[in-house]
């Protein structure tokens, strides 16, 4: 502690000698001197330096502030035009208690932005969540970044870097046109998009498997229907052209146009975090697409998003329209689905037994604690020796009677 202390009491000291002809004076002579003649006697280095930091520091979390607020207007106020107009989501935004409307809500001190959208066939929801730089707090950014590249990625602070992630979820309804009547088993629907399978940035898919759950599910391959700078990552190579089967043909340029944009798109039921008991398993497996990208930018970014979540909602529509009408042609199968099944069920086995293990080990400690509470009690009020020749008297009975039996 006192090595700790020491710089900051030699600081201390140094800021003091700085006024040390002042308070040399006399109670006098201060009392002579007239108010000026104190202003500019004392020495007003250190007050003028930090007033100069309070203002730096005022200054960049304005700047900070205005910079991420700008990006997150431009970036919504096109976007949500895109869903609404482009895509017919029919509620857009979020709506306050006095029922005006926002296009984003803020979180983090200016660090997350939100948008939503609902109300369309084929799609339950839709969530953009953008991540920015806390340019508020310069210090904090640069501290994180230091423990981030000083410390292994188990012990790194989360949401460093800045990106933008879309989630889709389907609600298992098809609805051809406006007068058509939607089907009646859209939970049937949804439960058969339990499964997963990615289409992952090389320069991203370690870092992604690190930080979701799910992908740490999946097995790696590369393929030349991808761009070179994709991979796989799918719980089996039967789901690998799941993607590339519902998407346009089109989709592959618009990966390799995103190449340096695109982190991921994952099509998944099982949660980012993994799930320590079998309640939290059954809770948390929710059907959806997440789809990972920097943060746009730039128009050409903007753009780039907006053709990536069109083309997973598309993806949405054909899945949903084959498996309402039967089509003979559809990708996911029987088999498939029992084998995405069977290594859930394996998944969860693994869970509860692991859930059962801190269980037994949670028990033993809270034993072993009841163990040692009643020792002190007994130590207290003196009966620790009885206690103690009493168990003495029991194991040799117990060695005795076995002898016997020997005998």
């Amino acid at each position: 502690m006192s090595a700790f202390l020491q710089p900051i009491i030699k600081g201390m000291d140094k800021v003091t000698a700085l006024n040390a002809k002042y308070l040399a004076l006399t109670f006098e002579e201060q009392k002579n001197m007239t108010f000026v003649e104190r202003l500019r006697f004392y020495n007003w280095t250190f007050e003028i330096f930090a007033l100069a930091m309070l203002v730096l520091v005022f200054v960049a979390y304005k700047y900070g502030v205005i910079v991420n607020e700008n990006r997150a207007k431009k970036l919504f106020g096109s976007l949500n035009s895109f869903l609404q107009d482009d895509l017919q989501f029919a509620r857009v935004g979020f709506s306050k208690g006095d029922g005006s409307k926002v296009p984003y809500i803020e979180e983090g001190q200016k660090t997350w932005y939100t948008t939503f959208a609902t109300g369309r066939s084929a799609i339950a929801s839709l969530s953009v969540r953008v991540h920015m730089f806390s340019r508020s707090n310069p210090v904090a950014m640069l501290m994180e970044s230091l423990v981030n590249l000083m410390f292994p990625s188990s012990m790194t602070v989360k949401d460093v870097s800045e990106y933008c992630e879309v989630v889709i979820k389907p609600n298992g309804t098809f609805v051809s046109s406006e007068t058509a009547k939607p089907n009646n088993d859209a939970k049937d629907v949804v439960n058969k998009f339990k499964f997963i399978t990615s289409i992952v940035n090389k320069s991203s898919m370690n870092e992604l498997r690190r930080e979701n759950y799910y992908l740490s599910l999946t097995h790696t391959s590369e393929s030349d229907k991808l761009p070179v700078e994709y991979v796989f990552m799918s719980e089996m190579n039967q789901l690998n052209g799941f993607t590339l089967h519902y998407a346009d043909a089109g989709f592959n340029e618009l990966l390799k146009r995103a190449g340096n944009f695109l982190q991921s798109i994952c099509f998944t039921d099982l949660p980012a975090n993994k799930p320590l008991t079998d309640k939290l398993w059954d809770a948390t497996q929710k059907p959806r697409a997440v789809i990972r990208t920097k943060i746009p930018v730039s128009e050409q970014d903007l753009s780039l998003l907006k053709e990536l979540v069109s083309a997973v909602v598309q993806i949405f529509d054909n899945v949903t329209r084959e498996i309402v009408q039967k089509s003979p042609q559809a990708f996911i199968n029987s088999d498939i689905l029992k084998k995405s099944n069977q290594l859930r069920t394996q998944e969860l086995a693994r869970i509860v037994k692991a859930m059962k293990q801190v269980e037994r080990e949670m028990a033993q400690e809270k034993k072993q604690e009841a163990e040692k509470e009643k020792r002190r009690q007994l130590k207290a009020t003196g009966e620790q020796e009885k206690f103690d020749q009493k168990m003495k008297e029991k194991r040799e009975r117990r060695l005795r009677n076995k002898q016997k039996v020997r005998m």
